[in-house]
């Protein structure tokens, strides 16, 4: 009897311990189930909070970035803003704005010179401000204004190009007329290109001719403001597209609006081809493929070739772009193109806005400008805005 009573306590006491060891179990469980779930939801929420930065939407545009005809125009980028200038007739008016699509409509402005301002020598600012650029010069450590106007009232032979020089090294500071860069001829269209493996200060421009129309000069600069003596021909317009008007009445033979475009060591001058009052306004191209840049090759038309078809002409219901020029994004990453172009194909000289779009390069590092693209298209602003 004993013997059954001690082994019936023995079990009773092996069943107490048992059922008393289970809660343990219990509260260890939990505790390293909300660590887990813990961990878990931390994990999470950092996904989302990535997933959310990396799908931020991307600032986007539409062209055209002028509520107004603006030819020509004009940007670089800067020390935090966009400048940029266009054909205003009257007037030289410089803008500046931290986004390039507000750049001409929103952003700030000042006029630098204007029809009937006093230019020495007893003389007064004539009509049609055209084509306006503004350069850094590093040597001068100043800023340069180019354009063109009539020097005798509406006198169209009297246009001349000449150059507006700042004061400091503020390209929204004040600036002074520093005279007409080439006194003797009728010319428009003036854009530099300083060198630094030579240090050599080039230019462009549009020239007059009777047997061949207009046709674009290189020519080695004395002073930022001052054309050298050695001028030559690299173009003239050859191709069937470099000779169109809006119909037969009328001379379409024309080159004009040259810019330089440096990219990685090679060269390019880009223009603008036929009437720039109709749809087939276009633009061409020539690549420098001299030796060096010293002024003896740099300035023979030996060793510039020409494409043989435009690089850039109407598509998307975006007619006659042309008269362009690039500037870098403002992390540097990007080449961006501005220039302008019609809404409709008879919009004519008083219908033509700012456009701008981004630009690349093929494997040999030409450009590649693409198509005007349409409208409708949503553009992402440039890398760094």
């Amino acid at each position: 009897m004993k013997k059954i009573i001690t082994a019936v306590l023995i079990l009773s006491i092996l069943f107490a311990c048992s059922c008393t060891s289970k809660p343990a179990e219990t509260e260890t469980e939990p505790e390293q189930s909300t660590a887990a779930v813990t961990e878990e939801i931390t994990e999470t929420e950092t996904e989302t909070e990535t997933e959310a930065e990396e799908t931020e939407p991307v600032k986007t545009f539409r062209n055209p970035i002028s509520d107004k005809s603006m030819p020509d125009p004009f940007i670089v980028y800067h020390d935090g803003y966009y400048y940029g200038l266009a054909t205003e007739v009257p007037t030289v008016t410089l803008y500046r704005s931290r986004t390039v699509e507000d750049l001409f409509i929103s952003g700030e402005s000042k006029v630098l010179i204007k029809c009937g301002d006093d230019v020495g020598g007893g003389k007064t600012l004539g009509w049609n401000e055209w084509a306006p650029e503004i350069h850094y010069n590093p040597k001068e450590n100043k800023w340069y204004v180019y354009s063109c106007a009539c020097m005798n009232g509406f006198e169209f032979d009297s246009m001349r190009m000449y150059c507006l020089e700042s004061e400091g090294d503020d390209p929204f500071g004040d600036y002074k007329f520093k005279g007409v860069t080439l006194p003797d001829a009728l010319c428009i269209d003036q854009t530099v290109y300083y060198d630094e493996d030579s240090g050599e200060l080039y230019t462009a421009y549009c020239s007059f001719t009777g047997d061949r129309g207009q046709v674009i000069m290189i020519a080695d600069m004395k002073t930022p403001w001052q054309v050298g003596d050695t001028r030559t021909m690299i173009t003239y317009p050859k191709y069937t597209w470099e000779k169109r008007g809006s119909d037969g009445t009328n001379d379409g033979r024309v080159n004009e609006g040259p810019v330089f475009l440096n990219h990685d060591g090679q060269i390019y001058l880009i223009y603008s081809a036929s009437g720039c009052w109709c749809e087939y306004y276009c633009l061409g191209m020539l690549h420098y493929v001299g030796k060096d840049t010293s002024k003896e090759n740099f300035l023979n038309p030996d060793n510039w070739e020409k494409s043989e078809k435009a690089v850039f002409a109407k598509a998307n219901k975006v007619y006659a772009p042309g008269h362009c020029a690039f500037f870098y994004s403002p992390d540097g990453t990007e080449v961006w193109m501005s220039y302008h172009g019609m809404a409709t194909r008879d919009a004519g000289v008083d219908g033509r806005f700012a456009y701008i779009q981004k630009i690349d390069f093929d494997e040999n590092g030409a450009p590649v400008l693409g198509k005007p693209l349409s409208r409708d298209t949503d553009i992402p602003v440039p890398s760094g805005q």
